[in-house]
């Protein structure tokens, strides 16, 4: 959805209800922490629901409690951000209470839900902070408790069984008794090293991602114009617990690691999309199996890859290791889904075997994706290229030490984007104020943006350099990724922006703002004065002409 789109409905939303939701819960749904009857989000008849979303934590991410059980956001239903450590209504390790007074309320999930009653927390949309790349599935939980003093994890395991029957979860316990899964994602994963739960539970994420590409290619999206919510989108397709039958010594990759057996999955998760509550029955086949086999054949792989990384780690993984490991699934995965038949998989899964076999855990080169300053976007890149030999693929991610420290003194600093493409073209000022050595704040941006689909605009169609004044609160991933959570129509729209590279006038960004993370250009960070910053949204068309010039 564009963003121009967003905003018009946002504002709809907000005229008739008091809220402001995009609907669909989707990446830049717009959030304020309301609660399901219009009361604000430090109402004290409102109840309060706390936890954390963990698929690498996901900042920014929309989180609502699905009361109809349908698997999208409704209107009515509470709906809040993540803060940039997956926490919502309170962080536990830095004790901010979002839904206190004078609170961070875009953060605080609170509805008027009666005490002990059972809900289906949902999460998507947002951003891994693990991976920096946005988050494109769907995570859920269901519970009748959720403290905030019993900090609980919205997790893939959690979703495999969030809309399944009693059936389902003893499914669930029975993968993890048998080693399939593991059920202690209940800590710190990135801290507690635990690499077999925290690289099974991507991989499982990826599975459901792929899933729904199958369907997608299997049948085409008018077979589901009659189906409330995407199939994949409820309970992360709740697919290990609910479809496959389990048995005592089944292993993870037995389980996820042929063609065959996820193909299998695809049949019955397809089948019982579009016949809800119905068996299965033995004769029904998947249309089109060609036209998919190659992306189950890769995610097949990428399973078996995952276990020999597991093995060759011996349980002695690294917080950096997890980061590696986690970066490398996702490299592999965006390449898959973008094309199932790309040749350079074979040679991504060569090099992890190359530095596997150094002996030194996961290799020099492999372990270096672990660290703070890599940008994955080159890896993804189609046209990047890997050469099973090399011992610097690592060094091709990394960003300039210029790029990597760029946000590192933040506060009371003022920078600008620009993108200027055929097909879109946007210019944007920020302005970050804050406590000294803050690692967020508030911030001002000015911004004009237009794209094939219309201007970003609310005081005329017709100006091309209309622009508009938005507010709203930072935090800092890392010193070079900025989240923004905006404030646009009512509502508030999660952004994320990244210092990944230098040029000869400043810093090379990639930004989200309308579809998805792409490569704009500006100035660093540097000081400015309070009365610098424009007041409206006239003085932000006049500021950004005299920064960029006329937008033609």
């Amino acid at each position: 959805m564009k963003i121009r789109k967003q905003i018009l409905a946002g504002a709809i939303a907000s005229s008739m209800m008091g809220l402001a939701a995009c609907g669909g819960g989707g990446k830049g749904t717009q959030d304020t922490g309301t609660n399901a009857s219009g009361n604000s989000a430090g109402s004290s008849s409102s109840r309060v629901f706390y936890a954390r979303a963990v698929d690498g934590y996901l900042a920014g991410a929309s989180v609502y409690v699905d009361q109809n059980a349908n698997g999208k956001l409704d209107a009515f239903e509470p709906r809040a951000l993540t803060d940039s450590e997956g926490y919502f209504s309170y962080n536990h390790r830095t004790g901010a209470d979002y839904c206190a007074d004078g609170g961070l309320n875009q953060y605080c999930l609170r509805g008027a839900i009666a005490a002990n009653a059972e809900v289906i927390i949902r999460v998507t949309g947002g951003y891994d902070t693990v991976t920096q790349l946005p988050f494109k599935g769907v995570l859920s939980l269901r519970s009748s408790d959720l403290d905030r003093d019993d900090l609980r994890l919205v997790t893939p395991q959690t979703s495999m069984v969030a809309d399944s029957s009693s059936n389902a979860q003893s499914k669930l316990d029975a993968l993890i008794a048998a080693g399939v899964l593991d059920n202690s994602l209940n800590d710190d994963l990135l801290a507690g090293g635990n690499i077999e739960a925290m690289s099974r539970a991507q991989i499982v994420a990826i599975i459901s991602r792929v899933m729904g590409e199958v369907g997608n290619l299997s049948v085409g999206p008018a077979t589901f114009q009659d189906v409330e919510s995407s199939a994949w989108a409820t309970g992360y397709i709740a697919m290990a617990s609910k479809l496959i039958e389990v048995g005592p010594s089944q292993t993870f990759e037995a389980t996820f690691g042929s063609a065959e057996t996820l193909a299998e999955i695809a049949r019955r998760t397809l089948y019982s999309a579009q016949n809800p509550g119905q068996a299965v029955p033995s004769t029904y086949e998947l249309p089109n199996p060609s036209s998919f086999e190659p992306l189950l054949q890769v995610t097949a792989d990428l399973v078996a890859l995952n276990e020999e990384i597991v093995a060759a780690l011996q349980g002695a993984g690294t917080p950096e290791d997890m980061k590696a490991i986690l970066r490398l699934q996702m490299v592999a995965a965006e390449r898959a889904l973008a094309n199932p038949s790309d040749p350079q998989l074979d040679n991504l899964a060569d090099w992890v075997r190359n530095q596997l076999a150094q002996g030194n855990g996961l290799g020099t080169d492999l372990a270096a994706l672990g660290e703070d300053n890599i940008d994955l976007s080159t890896l993804i890149a189609p046209s990047f290229a890997f050469d099973p030999n090399s011992n610097s693929i690592s060094a091709s991610a990394k960003i300039p030490a210029d790029a990597a420290t760029a946000f590192a003194s933040l506060v009371n600093t003022a920078f600008s984007v620009s993108l200027d493409k055929r097909d879109e073209q946007g210019d944007a000022l920020f302005f970050v104020s804050g406590a000294v050595n803050a690692r967020s704040g508030d911030i001002k941006v000015c911004v004009r943006y237009r794209s094939d689909n219309g201007d970003f605009d609310t005081t005329s169609n017709t100006d091309p350099n209309g622009a508009l004044l938005v507010g709203g609160h930072w935090s800092l991933l890392d010193d070079h990724t900025l989240t923004l959570s905006i404030d646009v129509a009512g509502g508030v729209r999660s952004l994320l922006l990244k210092a990944v590279g230098t040029n000869a006038s400043g810093l090379d960004y990639r930004f989200d703002f309308g579809d998805d993370l792409s490569d704009w250009s500006g100035a660093a960070p540097a000081g400015f004065t309070a009365g610098s910053v424009p007041a409206s949204d006239a003085a932000c068309r006049t500021s950004l002409i005299e920064r960029f010039g006329q937008m033609t």
